[in-house]
């Protein structure tokens, strides 16, 4: 059987700006200032190199293949596996909020990177799942194509 795999990352130019704006913001007035020389000052830049960091290591990868569908939030956490007999339903669903990483929402956990579209997976129980996807059109056919992995 083949395998759908997606690896996607925070690379939205916009992100980084607001990420070097906050750095400029924190650091520059230390610098220029005695403020630098307080011990606790230099908290506001470190914790957004921090942020900075974690962001440029933040990755969500997908794995679909005859054994489940399989995502990993790196660093937050490893490998998670659905299993096809624990699934319902997999479809491509449009979500009309804004927000990047994992949230809890109406329609239960959503893990994003990018843009407004995912894998909405219902398993039994009716307990959903949603994983963002930059290729939803090859996603689409994918799941498709592999229907009959579904058991309802």
């Amino acid at each position: 059987m083949d395998t759908f795999t997606e690896s996607q990352r925070f690379r939205q130019w916009w992100i980084w700006i607001v990420m070097v704006a906050a750095l400029l913001i924190t650091t520059v007035p230390l610098v220029t200032t005695d403020a630098g020389k307080e011990p606790f000052a230099w908290g506001g830049p470190v914790i957004t190199l921090l942020v900075m960091l974690l962001l440029y290591v933040w990755r969500l990868d997908t794995r679909i293949d005859d054994q489940g569908i399989h995502y990993q939030v790196f660093p937050v956490f490893t490998w998670r596996t659905i299993p096809w007999a624990h699934i319902t339903s997999a479809s491509i669903a449009t979500y009309g909020f804004v927000g990047y990483g994992i949230r809890l929402g109406f329609d239960g956990w959503v893990y994003n990177i990018a843009g407004n579209k995912g894998v909405r997976i219902t398993k039994k129980g009716n307990t959903i799942i949603t994983i963002g996807t930059q290729r939803p059109d090859e996603l689409e056919a994918f799941l498709a194509s592999h229907q009959s992995l579904i058991t309802t």
